[in-house]
């Protein structure tokens, strides 16, 4: 899984600057990431703390021995040129959340297919889209109300209909059970439950 970060100071100066991030490393993880993109802008319009000395303008040796020395990333200043602005322009296997949904919702995400682990990730993109990115929906939606997956949805109605029968099994004269309109069924059924189609066929759910 994995998002692609664009600087957008590049992109309004019609320059295609950026990289694909992966989505499933932590948050503070993926921020490094796009502040390294923003720091290698050609159009920076900003300063920030230089990544190097953390903004103190002073590189310590690791070992102690050696004195402290300007550092020579940011000349002592303690910031460097970085442009400011960023947006996701494209998404690898998660859901097209936007352009702006921030790096916490990508996260929460990733989570979303962890606790789902039940379904592919072509499902729960499925889910979260049919919730219109609204992640706790989405898992609500899979983790409560989901019924199965079937060819069609009358396959569910028509299984749904067999378990009843099977309760009630002696007191239907079989031969009635002929008569029984598993469409008719199947289209009042419908009505009350939410579907889904999908590659592997209809995902059902209870209302």
């Amino acid at each position: 899984m994995r998002i692609y970060v664009a600087c957008l100071a590049s992109y309004n100066n019609g320059v295609l600057h950026g990289k694909w991030v992966d989505a499933s490393s932590d948050v503070d993880e993926m921020q490094e990431e796009v502040d390294a993109i923003l720091r290698a802008s050609k159009f920076p319009n900003v300063e920030v703390d230089c990544p190097e000395c953390e903004g103190t303008g002073v590189r310590v040796h690791a070992s102690g021995v050696q004195p402290p020395e300007t550092c020579p990333t940011c000349k002592g200043t303690g910031e460097v040129p970085s442009a400011e602005e960023w947006a996701i322009h494209d998404y690898d296997d998660l859901p097209n959340l936007g352009e702006y949904p921030g790096l916490q919702a990508i996260a929460d995400y990733v989570e979303l297919t962890e606790a789902l682990d039940g379904f592919d990730e072509d499902e729960v993109k499925a889910l979260v889209e049919e919730n219109n990115g609204d992640l706790e929906a989405a898992k609500e939606m899979g983790e409560d109300r989901y019924c199965g997956t079937y060819e069609s949805f009358r396959d569910y109605a028509e299984e749904s209909a067999d378990e009843m029968m099977a309760c009630h099994e002696g007191k239907v004269p079989e031969f009635l059970t002929n008569y029984f309109d598993y469409d008719s069924y199947a289209r009042d059924l419908k009505m009350d439950m939410t579907t889904i189609d999908t590659a592997k066929g209809v995902m059902v759910f209870h209302a």
